[in-house]
């Protein structure tokens, strides 16, 4: 039997085979494990950017409610627990690691048994989560696709009170399409019955106008934005969050409105749950704030042109005045010339360095194409590096964003800030 740092590298050595997208050995492979899947009931998230914010704002504000939740994320970006959260706190060491050993022995007989089309990494997470959020009997999962919808191994789950779709944008276009019709198409995958989002672009709406029981939220209006929190409207009531950024009203309306649809389904839930849940709720690495050494740190998974976006208008909405200097990794995979682009009015100084993972576009090319969009662009040997020559400089505040592998070691260098 592994134990709980052997289960991790274990599965994080099953991770680089990658992935492989449809159902058919997921199904099997929970077959096997006697479907734990049904007997849980899944509220299913699907999108190109805001999955993971509404589901942490939908998990507190279910919590709140008095019951108790199981929610599966992926990546995780600090620790390999966060991708099994119960009442929105990280599975134990011990759970992990007794659930991965059921899912690795029950892996190993079929590889005994000669089959060839073993579960992957993410697909025996997903077990495990599974088995978990079953044995602990769960009332209901959150339950974040990894990539598209239709052919994603969460998708195998049928008992779904609601499915969301976030924004969709250009995302994993070799999978899911090269339009946003094509790209909705995929996420549209999940819907089994009631489908909640926004009102997006016609060629997204045309898909979702399919669903049985289509539900689209209002537009919530900001009221006030602040450098820590934000106060919104939404129809006649006032809500407060801390997540930072105008784009989560919309992510915070659709954990209202998929709260209400539960309360219609028989859920007990009240409006204070609403407001406590949403208030309450944070989520690590997505425009994250902490505050070391007497600067303040913002920390965002911006890895593609859209989630760029949004975090430039956050900067503009939180930190307009403030003096700024940028930290910035990305994949060699990813459209960096979409994401500095789309950062290009913010830009000031930018210290760039290589992620710490072999998908990490080299430096070389990194400051290649930021000098394109920035001024002085600066490199550096690692992130850590990168992040104390940006500290040491006469900056107020520093943002981190690219790749979510960075935000791991940045958050570790500036814990040592605070010592």
């Amino acid at each position: 039997m592994l134990n709980y740092e052997e289960c991790v590298n274990y599965m994080e050595g099953l991770s680089k085979f990658g992935s492989v997208y449809g159902l058919d050995t997921i199904r099997n492979f929970l077959n096997r494990l006697n479907n734990p899947q049904n007997e849980l009931k899944f509220v299913h998230v699907a999108g190109t950017n805001g999955k993971g914010s509404v589901c942490a704002y939908l998990t507190k504000i279910l919590i709140c409610a008095g019951y108790k939740i199981g929610t599966f994320n992926s990546p995780s970006v600090f620790t390999y627990n966060e991708r099994i959260l119960i009442n929105a706190k990280q599975a134990s060491d011990d759970i992990i690691c007794k659930y991965i050993n059921i899912v690795k022995e029950e892996r190993d007989k079929m590889e005994k048994e000669g089959i060839t089309s073993l579960p992957t990494s993410f697909e025996m997470e997903l077990a495990a989560a599974l088995l978990i959020f079953r044995d602990l009997n769960c009332d209901i999962v959150v339950l974040e696709t990894g990539m598209g919808g239709r052919l994603d191994a969460t998708n195998v789950v049928e008992n779904k009170l609601l499915s969301i779709i976030t924004a969709i944008d250009f995302d994993h276009t070799q999978y899911l399409g090269d339009t946003l019709e094509k790209i909705a198409q995929e996420k549209f995958g999940i819907v089994r019955d009631r489908l909640l989002t926004f009102k997006q672009s016609k060629e997204v709406m045309k898909v979702f106008k399919k669903a049985p029981k289509l539900y689209v939220t209002k537009e919530a209006k900001l009221l006030i934005a602040t450098r820590n929190d934000i106060l919104f409207q939404y129809g006649r009531k006032t809500y407060k969050i801390q997540m930072l950024g105008e784009h989560q009203l919309q992510n915070a309306s659709l954990a209202i409105k998929a709260a209400r649809i539960l309360k219609r389904l028989g859920y007990t839930i009240t409006e204070d749950n609403i407001k406590s849940g949403l208030f309450t709720t944070k989520w690590p690495g997505r425009l994250e704030k902490i505050s070391a050494g007497g600067k303040l740190f913002v920390l965002d998974g911006a890895h593609n042109p859209s989630g760029a976006l949004t975090l430039k208008n956050a900067i503009k909405l939180h930190f307009a005045t403030e003096k700024k200097a940028y930290v910035f990794g990305a994949f060699k995979d990813k459209d960096v010339d979409g994401v500095l682009k789309n950062m290009q009015e913010v830009l000031s100084t930018v210290y760039v360095a290589s992620a710490p993972t072999q998908r990490a576009l080299d430096v070389a090319s990194l400051k290649n194409i930021c000098e394109k969009y920035a001024n002085n662009v600066i490199t550096n040997a690692s992130i850590s590096e990168a992040i104390n020559k940006a500290y040491k400089s006469d900056s107020e505040i520093i943002i981190i964003f690219g790749s979510l592998s960075i935000l791991k070691e940045a958050k570790e260098y500036i814990r040592g800030i605070n010592g």
